[in-house]
């Protein structure tokens, strides 16, 4: 299965499909894909991206960045706009978090996102529009500039909600690193509106970053069950549409 999408000037644009869940399923392909800024498509690549089934970006940016570099548009496709880290981040519940279970850094930056309220709203539209994503040969990217940090939160949510193994979540988002070991163009990640922004769009993947989100969530809330239905809004019936779009029985080994 194609993994990773080796687009002319349009990096770390990656398929979440085939990873393997604890239940014998996987995440399906052709469904939900992740990557950095999309300004560089080539008409060619849209078009491979069409017939791919590409039908919905969420753009996780500011508008500062949207601004600067706007996501490419096309007929078959639907925009929409869900700034992460939009206001200073409220860290209280962070705070709150007993000292085993917090970590500093860039760990400890995801689990101050995931623990605000403020964001946690967004968590709650990407679900709700990830559960519109119900049609067969259709998909949805999600992406931030990097297409590591807001990108890298959103898809270890749904990983783990998804009930992937965390060795699995933590290889995908590591493959972040891999992405930018070569001599790119990173104008994109300079983000003169946002410091924090900036400095984690520079800044490595931490392998400590699934745990750190796991243990936040579970410190905080006890279960996931809870997580899913306080925060995400998720009802039982909710999560288990997720699991039917989303997953499929097992096909392959990772």
């Amino acid at each position: 299965m194609q993994r990773i999408f080796k687009f002319s000037q349009t990096y770390n644009f990656r398929e979440l499909g085939g990873y393997p869940t604890q239940d014998q399923r996987q995440i399906r392909s052709h469904k939900i894909l992740r990557a950095a800024y999309l300004t560089q498509l080539t008409t060619s690549e849209l078009q491979q991206l069409h017939n791919y089934g590409l039908r919905y970006i969420i753009d996780l940016r500011s508008d500062y960045e949207r601004q600067q570099w706007p996501d490419p548009t096309a007929d078959f496709l639907t925009a929409i706009h869900l700034p992460l880290y939009a206001q200073n981040i409220d860290d209280h519940l962070y705070q709150a978090l007993p000292a085993q279970d917090k970590y500093d850094n860039l760990p400890g930056i995801y689990q101050q996102v995931v623990l605000d309220p403020t964001a946690q709203k967004v968590f709650y539209q990407f679900f709700q529009i990830l559960l519109r994503n119900d049609q067969p040969h259709q998909a949805v990217v999600f992406h931030c500039s990097a297409g590591k940090d807001r990108t890298g939160i959103m898809a270890i949510l749904f990983l783990l909600l998804m009930q992937v193994p965390q060795k699995y979540i933590t290889q995908d988002y590591l493959l972040s690193n891999l992405m930018y070991q070569n001599k790119i163009d990173l104008s994109s990640l300079n983000n003169p509106n946002n410091q924090t922004i900036k400095k984690m769009n520079f800044t490595q993947a931490d392998q400590a970053a699934v745990t750190a989100i796991n243990k936040a969530i579970l410190a905080t809330y006890h279960t996931w069950n809870n997580f899913q239905e306080q925060i995400l809004g998720l009802s039982p019936a909710d999560y288990q549409k997720l699991r039917e779009i989303y997953t499929q029985k097992q096909t392959s080994s990772q």
